[in-house]
């Protein structure tokens, strides 16, 4: 995905997170344990600067996605929130629909989900149980929360002409769950849109290798 592009929809998603729900600043005085001191506790907590951006997703049906919707993308500057809620939940609906994640009666498919997880993080297998677990917590937190505000004036307004809007709540939850409940190693990224560092690629990396495992392609690069 053209790193504008990507930067763009984490702002956008960004945006509309931040009218929804309140995600868990990180305490700027807590102290970052140096890179040669991490053990494998420490790799399963959150590492304080690594965990505010938010999380994408690794599904390459995205990149197909936003070369279909890229035209229809609204400024950062748009204040204009219906026309962003529809390109993010049409955005969202689209590798959904193609990743299979949209079951019957417009549902959540945990089977397509764990094959995902299968498919892309197969020799990796806490990153695996992470993000299975991840959208069965986003799956019965997201439909509560949905019912009971979709029916009120106010988003009713804001939903009018969007896609499936119940899939993009679904995966902001899933974007920000690292924010507010659990955020181990293979979450840690430097916050893209503050510029901050607080060594999280070689952070990421020590843990790699105290598990044992090769990191992903784009760790490497």
């Amino acid at each position: 995905m053209d790193h504008r592009n990507y930067k763009l929809i984490v702002l956008l998603l960004a945006l509309i997170a931040a009218a929804l729900s309140e995600v868990l600043g990180e305490d700027s005085s807590e102290v970052v344990e140096p890179v040669e001191s991490l053990t494998e506790e420490l790799c399963s907590k959150k590492r304080n600067g690594c965990c505010s951006d938010f999380f994408m997703g690794d599904n390459p049906n995205m990149l197909k996605c936003m070369a279909i919707h890229s035209a229809k993308m609204p400024d950062a500057d748009d204040e204009d929130v219906g026309k962003l809620m529809k390109f993010m939940s049409c955005f969202v609906e689209c590798f959904y629909k193609k990743s299979k994640f949209i079951g019957k009666g417009d549902t959540l498919n945990m089977k397509m989900v764990k094959l995902e997880a299968e498919t892309l993080y197969g020799e990796r297998p806490k990153e695996k149980e992470y993000f299975v677990k991840s959208y069965e917590h986003c799956r019965t937190h997201v439909q509560t929360e949905f019912n009971l505000m979709k029916n009120t004036p106010g988003t009713k307004a804001l939903l009018k002409n969007t896609c499936r809007p119940f899939f993009m709540y679904l995966h902001m939850c899933v974007m920000e769950y690292h924010q507010k409940y659990e955020c181990p190693y293979f979450r840690w990224k430097p916050d893209m849109l503050s510029g901050k560092d607080a060594s999280c690629k070689e952070a990421r990396a020590k843990c790699y290798a105290i598990d044992g495992i090769k990191p992903p392609l784009m760790d490497m690069l």
